[in-house]
């Protein structure tokens, strides 16, 4: 079998759009969103903040927000945002590491889907997404979802250090709502960078898209194994003493990242999405905990 990065495709085919038109229409539907849901409206009905500026309507935008003594001065529709409002925004850190490219399917395509996914769930029920790999982007409102999926699908792969990056979370003041999303391969390097942002405030959900190489390794004679760096392929003979010697380090790398997110306080979710179907119950119940 044949271990290689994948060839780059178009990440968000038109069915899959129409998924996730249908997955954010009826999101209020999925266990603990309403409650969330009516939860910010009230505190849309009760903030009281420092006011810090506007942003222009964009459809889909709460009609109670617009600020009306503004648009009478301009004719042009703006929203008052308060400081306690900017905390009504969420990042989504994912990660562009070579390694994410492996896999049989490929990690990353399903990666870029779920990154697609939390990143329209918070433009829909909150103000704005930030997209941080080794550079940011911010999106706002609704109407933006095309261009952030246009982004996400431009992405290519980098090495990339994880606390460089949580770095520039902290230095740009990002939403401190972090979904990570990666195969965190690296649990030291993933529990540094965890603990870097629970000292910046920052509130972490770690979703890591599974493939069936995580869980067992085959004895099926020669591979290509791709070196995720260099991608040089070499071939690797995988016979049944070597394949249950990698399946129990697969096995020693799951319990090494429960640990990790445990003992930092962050949970994290194990995601085995449907990777050739796109179909809006399907991934609902394999997501079942989109909104936490």
């Amino acid at each position: 079998m044949k271990r290689s990065l994948p060839s780059s495709r178009e990440p968000f085919p038109a069915p899959f759009r129409a998924m996730l038109e249908q997955v954010l229409r009826h999101s209020g539907r999925v266990q603990g969103a309403r409650m969330q849901t009516l939860r910010s409206r009230h505190q849309t009905l009760q903030q009281s903040g420092t006011f810090v500026g506007h942003r222009s309507y964009v459809k889909g935008d709460d009609l109670r927000r617009i600020d009306w003594n503004a648009y009478a001065r301009t004719g042009t529709l703006f929203l008052k945002l308060l400081a306690e409002e900017e905390a009504r925004a969420a990042t989504v850190l994912l990660d562009c590491s070579p390694s994410m490219g492996v896999g049989t399917p490929p990690r990353w395509a399903t990666a870029q889907r779920l990154a697609a996914v939390l990143g329209g769930l918070s433009l829909v029920h909150l103000d704005a997404v930030a997209v941080q790999t080794t550079r940011g982007a911010t999106f706002q409102g609704r109407a933006a979802l095309a261009g952030m999926l246009d982004h996400l699908a431009a992405l290519t792969f980098l090495p990339q250090d994880p606390q460089a990056v949580a770095a520039d979370l902290q230095r740009r003041r990002a939403p401190s709502r972090v979904h990570w999303i990666s195969d965190f391969v690296d649990p030291t390097a993933t529990e540094r960078t965890l603990l870097r942002l629970r000292r910046a405030g920052c509130r972490v959900t770690g979703w890591l898209p599974t493939i069936p190489d995580d869980f067992r390794v085959e004895a099926d004679g020669w591979r290509l194994v791709c070196d995720p760096e260099t991608g040089r392929e070499v071939p690797l003979r995988v016979d049944v003493a070597l394949a249950r010697a990698m399946t129990h380090e697969l096995q020693v790398l799951q319990r090494q990242q429960q640990r990790v997110f445990a003992a930092c306080g962050f949970p994290l979710q194990r995601l085995t999405l449907p990777t050739e179907t796109f179909d809006a119950g399907r991934w609902m119940e394999a997501g079942w905990s989109f909104r936490r």
